[in-house]
């Protein structure tokens, strides 16, 4: 069942019956897949393969006798992508049954969370060096904070209020490596109104090495205790020239979290 990224390229094209009299490989190709599916074919492809090593014999087994296919995983990236009505999602790809389409859809939606632990690993915030290097910094990665919104829980708690869009809201925290721009950590959730430096201060400040530090945007004001040392803010700069490298860094981990809100599941009221 281990799938290529041409072999998903026809799956894709199958999936959402797309016309004979309009090309199929056109420049347009790579934009109209991440707007159906939220990614490029290659990193479906890889996404499958390592959903696929990482079960064991019989749950392979088991999914084959249930007749799983490739086109399924495109179900649960449509369900994150576009989360609209179940109607909707079965009229994009191949018009399956509501019920067939949420089994796949949510079954693999579960089994791209669980690939967490192997894809953001906070030991990968060393990657991009070699054995040898010289390393100058103690500073490897930018920590932000993102909110998602939701609908209001019940019973009411003002908790869930975040300012960014004056309602309720679940917040995750997000750190990149500076180096390589790969996510090595996500905390949460947490209540919308819940502070990004106590969110720090209660987790990724407890996982560094000692002398290390972490770039952080000006909201970021924790004034004593170990996690305010581990902090670099804008204004800490020997000179322009790095304060403009570190704006560059907190600017890249802003941009990837914009990203993940290709995602609507993300951004519409979960």
């Amino acid at each position: 069942m281990i799938v290529k990224e041409d072999g998903m390229d026809k799956v894709a094209k199958d999936i959402l019956r797309w016309p004979k009299h309009r090309k199929w490989n056109s420049k347009e190709k790579d934009s109209r897949v991440r707007a159906f599916f939220g990614a490029p074919l290659d990193v479906i492809a890889d996404l499958w393969n390592r959903i696929w090593h990482k079960l064991s014999k019989e749950e392979k087994d088991n999914l084959i006798e249930d007749g799983v296919q490739h086109k399924h995983l495109l179900y649960a990236l449509v369900l994150l992508k576009v989360y609209s009505t179940e109607e909707v999602h079965c009229s994009i790809v191949d018009w399956p049954s509501t019920k067939t389409f949420r089994k796949w859809s949510w079954h693999f939606a579960k089994k791209i969370a669980e690939l967490k632990e192997d894809v953001i690993n906070l030991r990968n915030r060393f990657g991009g060096y070699k054995r040898g290097d010289t390393v100058t910094t103690n500073c490897f990665i930018s920590v932000d904070c993102t909110d998602c919104p939701i609908f209001e829980p019940w019973p009411f708690d003002r908790k869930w209020f975040s300012q960014k869009f004056n309602g309720p809201a679940l917040k995750y925290e997000v750190a990149v490596c500076i180096k390589t721009g790969f996510i090595v950590w996500i905390n949460g959730p947490f209540k919308g109104s819940q502070k990004d430096p106590q969110i720090f201060e209660i987790g990724l400040s407890k996982e560094l090495a000692p002398d290390e530090a972490v770039e952080a945007d000006g909201v970021y004001n924790l004034k004593e205790g170990v996690g305010a040392k581990q902090l670099k803010r804008p204004a800490v700069g020997w000179d322009s020239k790095e304060r403009k490298q570190k704006a560059g860094a907190r600017s890249r981990n802003e941009n990837i979290n914009g990203k993940l809100k290709i995602f609507n599941v993300l951004t519409t009221f979960f």
